[in-house]
């Protein structure tokens, strides 16, 4: 049987690349019939081996590479149709094309793409304003494990004739159908955008400004990050305090600054640098930095947890005096305080995998005990795909497998990502 797509072999990797959702369609009806495991990739920027190719199963890729049109951009309902291999980065680039934005903001853009950010259900820099990626989609095309195409595209704004299907395909990380276009909700852009990084000494302090300018500017807060003092030393190269990175959109021409500068005075907090409408932002080249420190210094145990406001606090007490008790944890925390995400890396000393078990445990037992989340934002993967039926209720975890059995009966579908099969 003819292969129904291109394909080629990189990299001991059997690599198919559509050119439409006909040919995804056939892809998958011919991986059906010949017992392959399909793993859609994106971008390949994930964290969790969600492109992993999994060891028991016969491996085949599908890149959508070729599958990157901007199909529509309709301005007057305000959505954007294209095809999931469209990166991040080119969808800014149409939106602010029209005077228009999409608010979903997570690095690095120019190489992630739709389907990747919709499959792990992104949050990213504006979360706290905008919420995760599934609060800016109208509908979706996927395809099935069987190969048929659903095909829920829409631009109504209300539509209840029927529960919205599409949703479950949002973090599932490709294992219920995959997605093949998406209809995108477009918002109107602000003509003034202003940026703060600041400085202030202690969590207890950045939790009281946030909480404040929560209060006082809902509205118009579209970010606030967090960054801890060890990071902020090695990013600036001196001796640091905790780090805040601040942004405000809105349509008042100084954006709230003198009550803003009132406000940090009155919470200790120093303005280090402030920025206004720059699209070559110093402040969040350096939030980006913060990745590529992590990695080039080898804090590569990752714990992408999210936490109540009220916990954090909590959560940094214990923490710190767990590390006390085992000075192999050198940590690197980071994060996006306003929605409550927290990056807890570390390094480990010799990365015995013992050490490494101790410190995983302590971490995802302590964060559930204070009612937070294991994943917050990257998924599960291969990488975690322990995690769900350890820490999530029987009854959820049976209903998910229930779930996957029935819209994946031949298991063809990203093989023990998010659980093992």
């Amino acid at each position: 049987m003819k292969f129904p797509a291109i394909v080629k072999i990189q990299n001991k990797r059997m690599i198919a690349y559509p050119r439409n959702t006909e040919e995804v369609s056939n892809i998958v009806k011919f991986s059906n019939k010949n017992g392959l495991n399909i793993i859609p990739l994106g971008g390949e920027t994930n964290r969790v081996d969600g492109t992993k190719p999994d060891q028991k199963s016969k491996n085949l890729f599908i890149s959508f590479s070729k599958m990157n049109k901007i199909i529509e951009i309709d301005t007057d309902n305000l959505i954007l149709t294209v095809e999931s291999g469209v990166t991040l980065k080119k969808i800014h680039q149409i939106s602010q094309s029209k005077n228009l934005f999409f608010p979903v903001n997570i690095a690095p853009s120019d190489k992630c793409t739709i389907g990747g950010n919709i499959s792990t259900n992104v949050g990213g820099l504006q979360t706290l304003k905008f919420g995760n990626i599934e609060d800016h989609i109208n509908g979706l095309e996927v395809v099935m494990s069987d190969g048929k195409v659903l095909n829920s595209l829409s631009k109504l704004k209300k539509d209840n004739f029927g529960p919205k299907l599409w949703k479950i395909f949002c973090g599932s990380e490709g294992i219920f159908g995959i997605v093949t276009k998406a209809n995108l909700n477009l918002k109107p852009k602000k003509n003034y955008i202003t940026t703060y990084f600041l400085e202030i000494n202690s969590l207890h302090k950045a939790i009281l400004l946030f909480k404040r300018l929560r209060h006082q500017f809902y509205d118009y807060l579209t970010s606030f990050e967090i960054i801890f003092p060890i990071p902020s030393t090695i990013l600036l190269n001196k001796k640091s305090n905790f780090h805040l990175i601040l942004e405000m959109q809105s349509n008042e021409k100084n954006n709230f600054q003198k009550p803003l500068k009132n406000i940090f005075q009155k919470h200790q907090t120093k303005i280090i640098k402030l920025e206004k409408n720059n699209h070559n932002s110093w402040i969040w080249k350096k939030r980006e930095d913060l990745v590529h420190i992590q990695k080039d210094l080898n804090f590569n145990h990752k714990f992408d947890i999210s936490l109540p406001l009220s916990q954090w606090k909590v959560f940094i007490l214990k923490t710190n005096k767990f590390i006390k008790r085992f000075p192999q944890f050198s940590p690197y925390f980071f994060g996006h305080l306003g929605d409550g995400n927290l990056h807890c890396n570390f390094k480990v000393e010799n990365d015995l995998s013992k050490d490494v078990d101790i410190l995983s445990n302590f971490i995802y037992d302590l964060t559930l005990s204070l009612n937070g989340s294991i994943a917050a934002e990257h998924g599960l993967g291969q990488k975690k795909n322990m995690l769900l039926k350890k820490y999530k209720s029987k009854e959820y975890y049976n209903f998910l497998k229930s779930l996957k059995k029935y819209l994946d009966p031949n298991k063809n579908l990203g093989t023990n990502k998010l659980f093992k099969s």
